[in-house]
């Protein structure tokens, strides 16, 4: 695949996304998804089971939307200073040309580097978690931007977090707030539940005494969990371990 088919990605600011709050968001084209990915399509992808939100997905993989990575990186760099950004709420990270199961470190960690100005910046991936990713992912937390391991398996999710890997967990609906496997303390993400006196909360609010969102935090010593939801809630429950 072409870097320029792969690589458009889309930034909004302020976001009018309900679970965020009016911070930076960015989408990637679906193209940059991972083979790896087992929720991929209609197999509980929480971007493809929302109806606005697939809709711009599907704008910004058809190349109707959306820039090049060196524009959007730009874009990025021109965001006012202080603010959050959460990278990647639709598509995943970069994947070099060569090796589309390998994220681009180069791209990456230019991107982390026009972040530094922001108060946090944090994103996802289910690319698979081999040494390289892993050492993509600690460069770009060295420059700010949390990129944090996503998986269904309670088991891998531990073994991340013990190798000093941010990384958070797609649950079944009705697992608990608080749980621990294998030793690793296992919390559930604070939008996914309601604060004192029923507040809700959303990225811009999240944090408490850390003062940053949890997912922004990349030396944290627990897993982060997202109980699966949606449309697609059961597809994803089936694939959580």
């Amino acid at each position: 695949m072409a870097p320029a088919e792969s690589h458009r990605a889309a930034l909004s600011f302020p976001s009018s996304n309900a679970k965020t709050g009016p911070i930076a968001v960015s989408s990637t084209s679906r193209l940059t998804c991972p083979s790896s990915c087992p929720l991929a399509g209609d197999q509980g992808c929480y971007a493809e089971a929302g109806f606005r939100t697939r809709l711009q997905w599907d704008r910004l993989s058809r190349g109707e939307s959306g820039l090049p990575a060196a524009a959007f990186i730009k874009q990025v760099l021109a965001l006012p200073a202080g603010i959050l950004f959460r990278h990647c709420v639709a598509g995943d990270q970069w994947p070099e040309p060569a090796n589309p199961l390998r994220i681009d470190q180069g791209l990456l960690l230019q991107l982390a580097k026009a972040t530094r100005h922001l108060r946090a910046a944090w994103s996802y991936t289910h690319f698979p978690m081999g040494p390289a990713n892993q050492a993509t992912l600690r460069l770009a937390a060295a420059q700010g931007l949390v990129i944090n391991a996503s998986t269904e398996s309670r088991s891998v999710a531990a073994g991340l977090q013990r190798q000093g890997i941010p990384v958070v967990c797609v649950v079944p609906p009705d697992a608990p707030a608080v749980f621990r496997h294998q030793g690793v303390r296992f919390v559930a993400c604070p939008a996914s539940r309601r604060g004192r006196g029923g507040r809700k909360i959303q990225c811009i609010s999240c944090g408490g005494r850390w003062g940053l969102p949890l997912c922004a935090v990349a030396a944290r010593s627990f897993v982060i969990t997202f109980p699966a939801h949606g449309a697609l809630a059961a597809a994803a429950a089936h694939h959580c371990s």
